[in-house]
């Protein structure tokens, strides 16, 4: 059992009013003095506080991007039982980003969370059903995690769920429902909702692949904000899935793919500049991405940064 102890309890009020001034402080982008707030209610034991901590490390936001860092916080507020922690955390084990990919402790994680009401657990899940992840394709279990997170307010899943009714996936086709449902996810902010439609079109899932379609949607969810959906637009650029090839465009969308935390898009970055695609062969440049990503975690990136190091070592002894 995880212990944390600040010296002195806080009263529930006084911390709540404290979480409240973190919360201020984050819509205002005043992301350093949340960070010192969040950092002392984490320090008390207050697991909301350490939930949006590991944000802020996810996000390099108040501070230096770190997702081991993001993991550490998640775990703790995990084991403290906020539900927003071990959604949060289900999503670090899914991806591997941070050491091995643990896909069954995620399910465990999304399951508890989603019971305990999280919206963002129940889309999560929903995902997890319609894609096959883990658990057996269903698009009827799909829609039902849908539905109960696009009620709590989640406007992905009321974005993804219209996307069931117009295909009628799992669901009786209904082009009304559709559209209520997408007016709804505009209200509450679907840029991942948006972004995950993209997706579904580019490889295929729930429907015939449309990469018009799929630049369309991918479109919408970048224009709204989405690190992934940047990453996946620099992607079709780069091979000309739907449109032109443009190498400079998919560039730009890799670095604000980047910029918007998209673990992916400084990896896809590194890459062309280690292979000459659509920028300078720099070994150098490559590296000091590589490093940058490998530090934040990322396993692929270690990898390639062995690799670069292998290459220059193997032209030195040449020499």
């Amino acid at each position: 059992m995880l212990i944390f102890w600040s010296g002195a309890v806080s009263s529930p009020a006084k911390d709540f009013g404290q979480l409240k001034d973190a919360q201020v402080a984050l819509a205002a982008k005043r992301y350093a003095d949340a960070e010192k707030i969040l950092t002392h209610l984490a320090a008390g034991g207050d697991a909301k506080a350490m939930w949006m901590l590991g944000e802020l490390y996810m996000k390099g936001r108040g501070v230096q991007r770190d997702y081991s860092k993001a993991k550490e916080w998640w775990e703790k507020s995990a084991a403290g039982g906020d539900p927003n922690g071990m959604c949060y955390l289900a999503q670090l084990l899914g991806t591997g980003i941070v050491g091995p990919t643990d896909s069954k402790r995620a399910m465990k994680l999304l399951e508890r969370a989603g019971l305990q009401g999280c919206a963002q657990a129940q889309y999560c899940m929903g995902l997890s059903c319609m894609e096959g992840f883990v658990t057996k394709q269903d698009y009827s279990r799909a829609s039902s995690y849908f539905e109960s997170s696009a009620k709590g307010g989640n406007g992905d899943a009321a974005c993804v769920l219209a996307f069931m009714y117009e295909h009628g996936l799992g669901i009786e086709r209904n082009s009304n429902k559709a559209a209520a449902l997408m007016k709804s996810a505009k209200i509450h902010g679907c840029a991942r909702g948006e972004s995950e439609i993209g997706r579904m079109y580019c490889y295929g899932v729930g429907t015939p692949i449309d990469y018009g379609r799929a630049y369309y949607w991918l479109s919408k969810g970048a224009a709204d904000g989405n690190g992934y959906a940047m990453t996946e637009l620099g992607g079709m650029l780069a091979d000309g899935k739907g449109v032109k090839v443009n190498a400079e465009r998919a560039v730009d969308m890799y670095v604000k793919g980047d910029k918007n935390g998209n673990p992916s898009a400084k990896y896809q970055l590194a890459e062309r500049y280690r292979r000459g695609l659509g920028l300078p062969k720099d070994l150098n440049k490559a590296k000091a991405l590589f490093e940058d990503s490998a530090k934040l975690g990322d396993k692929k990136s270690a990898e390639k940064l062995n690799l670069i190091k292998s290459s220059v070592a193997g032209e030195r002894d040449q020499k």
